[in-house]
Formats: C-alpha cells, sequence, structure tokens
C-alpha cells in the first residue's frame, strides 16, 4: 500500500512540476527581449500626434522639460501588464512628493484597436492613476512601432489578439533622451528614482542660474 501510494505521490509531483513548466514557458513565449538603443537621439523627433486617456490630442515633445516615466502596454492583458503598470508607478511614488509634479507617465498601448481613450480612461480609473501626471495613451499604429523601436521594445500581435512583447520601463530626461531602463518586472526602482530626482533639481537651478544672468 504505502509503494502504491509513493507511486501516486510521485506521478502528482512530475505532472504538477509539468503544468509549472507549462506555465513557465507560457510566460516566456510572451515576453520578448529588448534592443539595444541609443541614449543620444530624443524619442520627441517623432511629429505623430497622440491621444491621452482624457481625449486630448498632443505630440511627444510638448513634454519636453520634464522627465518622464514611459511603458508600453495593452489593455486586455492581465497578467503582465498590470505589473509593468505597477512598476512604472513604483518608480514615480518612489520620487519625491514635493518633485512629482514635475515627473510625466506615458502608458502607450499597442492595441489601438481595443484601447480607445474611453477604454484608457476607465483603465486609469482602474488603476487610481487618473492623475495629472499620468497619460495612457494611443495613436497611429506607425507611430507606436516606431516609439518602440526608439524605446527598444518588441511587440508582436499573435492569433488570439494578444501581444507578446517586451517588459520595460523606460526613463527619459528633459529633452527626451533614454537615461534608464527597468528589463523585466518588479526590478528595483530607487536608482531610477533618484536619477529622476537629481535631474529636476539640477534643471531648476541652471533655470534659475540662467534668470539671474539675463
Amino acid at each position: 500500500m504505502e509503494k502504491i501510494i509513493s507511486i501516486y505521490a510521485l506521478i502528482f509531483l512530475i505532472s504538477g512540476f509539468g503544468v509549472i513548466q507549462a506555465q513557465h514557458s507560457h510566460q516566456n513565449h510572451n515576453a520578448m527581449d529588448t534592443k539595444e538603443v541609443s541614449s543620444e537621439h530624443s524619442v520627441y523627433h517623432t511629429q505623430a500626434e497622440w491621444t491621452n486617456h482624457r481625449n486630448e490630442t498632443f505630440l511627444l515633445h510638448e513634454l519636453k522639460g520634464k522627465p518622464v516615466i514611459v511603458t508600453m502596454f495593452y489593455g486586455n492583458c492581465t497578467q503582465v501588464c498590470p505589473i509593468l503598470i505597477r512598476d512604472a508607478n513604483r518608480v514615480f511614488t518612489a520620487v519625491d512628493s514635493s518633485l512629482r509634479n514635475d515627473v510625466q507617465v506615458l502608458a502607450i498601448t499597442f492595441d489601438t484597436k481595443n484601447d480607445t481613450p474611453e477604454i484608457l480612461k476607465a483603465y486609469a480609473n482602474k488603476k487610481e492613476l487618473n492623475i495629472p501626471q499620468w497619460h495612457f495613451v494611443t495613436g497611429p499604429d506607425a507611430a507606436i512601432r516606431e516609439l518602440a523601436m526608439m524605446l527598444g521594445v518588441q511587440y508582436s500581435k499573435k492569433s488570439d489578439g494578444h501581444f507578446a512583447h517586451s517588459n520595460l520601463v523606460t526613463v527619459l530626461d528633459s529633452k527626451g533622451r533614454i537615461v534608464h531602463r527597468l528589463e523585466g518586472l518588479n526590478q528595483p526602482v530607487d536608482e531610477a528614482a533618484h536619477w529622476i530626482e537629481n535631474h529636476i533639481l539640477k534643471t531648476k537651478n541652471e533655470n534659475l542660474s540662467h534668470k539671474h544672468h539675463k
């Protein structure tokens, strides 16, 4: 009897391990590597028009002057993308509260068909991120592909309507250049937050000095 129980236990463990492997493989199948990028070029060179979850249209270069936290996601993603949004928010909230008004956050959808401004607004409300500094954004497919290439994000639409994509949170400086990348999920955010704080203070001091020399 003990031998029979042991055999069943072994079968259970093996089958359980198979499920875990299958889940792990599924996650790996959906995660795409990030690509190397240049920190010399500004993403603000793109001239595409974007629309945020408030149904406001804007050009990326209008964000110039403040550091920007960027991630790419899609609303129907229920496993990885909520973590990406949370990671972007972890960077944002790690910045000293006195400086957060000087930070912008862009969450750009891959799914232009489903993620309308109205859907993105509902998503922002659900995540309690419908605040002035946050912009859940959609735009032309070509513009999203171009921006993804500049950020080093890869993505591909699958037959079931979901997307395989890189898991990346990027920090841009006040001129739209890439200065920090958090590759993967649940990465430490302190270094990125400290960089943002120092950049804001440095920019403010430079602007103040410039005014005094006028």
